[in-house]
């Protein structure tokens, strides 16, 4: 009776770890990840087995996430995009270049002082990280996922006490979805790429800057007319997102979805 009972329990755990390796299992459709990683952002794409990760966030949170999403014996990440040097969007990066193997690291020219930038400079030196840069006209294939770098322009001069002009923004184009990703940018850089004609209607746009007034203009919008709206944010005291930011994806027609609100937001494509 015991040798049944053990053998009932031994057959119970192979065809619960049969389910959880089919669950893990990598499918052939496109998963965009924003994890809720507070005030700042960690944006996930995935395709098959390849994984490309834009920005980490304030801290370690982004981990958690990675945990979760990803098959628990996959430790690569193809690629890492870090739109601009800033903490709220790097920090993550020191611990995720220290404990996956990253493919490459793609980045703009600028750079920074903080104590933040110069340990993710050390780590990807220790890891033998490639550092590439990039720029507009840039343009990134994964399997059946089109990614185009839309901004910074190789003209764009300067470095201001901001770095939000320097913001990567990638379009994505998966069959007839599509998608951007604008890091921090401004009004600003929104219009010059309005003037450039470089932008178009997509499906989903990740919120510039977690909603701030100064990003998100009425022409931008009218020109990307995103049906859904991604605003990574968290508890801050900026008033992310902003009354203005939301009343104007509201008035184009986006359909509005806030990390702080419901937690990690995964988007599948099929």
């Amino acid at each position: 009776m015991k040798r049944v009972k053990k053998i009932n329990i031994l057959l119970g755990l192979l065809i619960g770890l049969v389910c959880f390796l089919i669950w893990q299992w990598p499918d052939n459709r496109l998963h965009l990840i924003f994890c809720n990683v507070g005030q700042g952002d960690a944006m996930l794409l995935e395709y098959g087995s390849y994984q490309i990760l834009v920005d980490a966030g304030p801290d370690n949170s982004v981990l958690s996430c990675l945990g979760k999403v990803m098959p628990f014996w996959d430790r690569k990440l193809e690629l890492v995009v870090l739109t601009h040097p800033e903490a709220d969007h790097l920090t993550g990066l020191i611990e995720v270049v220290k404990r996956y193997q990253v493919g490459k690291l793609m980045k703009t020219k600028a750079e920074h002082t903080t104590p933040e930038f110069a340990a993710l400079t050390a780590a990807l030196e220790a890891r033998r990280v490639k550092v590439q840069e990039l720029m507009a006209g840039d343009k990134i294939k994964l399997n059946q996922v089109n990614l185009e770098i839309l901004w910074p322009l190789e003209s764009t001069s300067g470095v201001s006490s901001s770095f939000n002009q320097w913001s990567t923004v990638i379009l994505g184009q998966y069959g007839v979805f599509g998608f951007l990703l604008t890091g921090d940018i401004t009004e600003t850089e929104e219009q010059t790429m309005i003037n450039l004609a470089s932008l178009r209607p997509v499906e989903v746009l990740k919120v510039a800057h977690h909603g701030s007034k100064f990003s998100s203009s009425q022409k931008f919008l009218e020109a990307v007319r995103p049906k859904l709206a991604v605003i990574s944010v968290g508890r801050n005291s900026f008033g992310h997102p902003t009354p203005e930011a939301l009343a104007r994806l509201k008035a184009v027609g986006a359909k509005v979805l806030r990390t702080d609100v419901a937690g990690t937001i995964e988007i599948v494509v099929e």
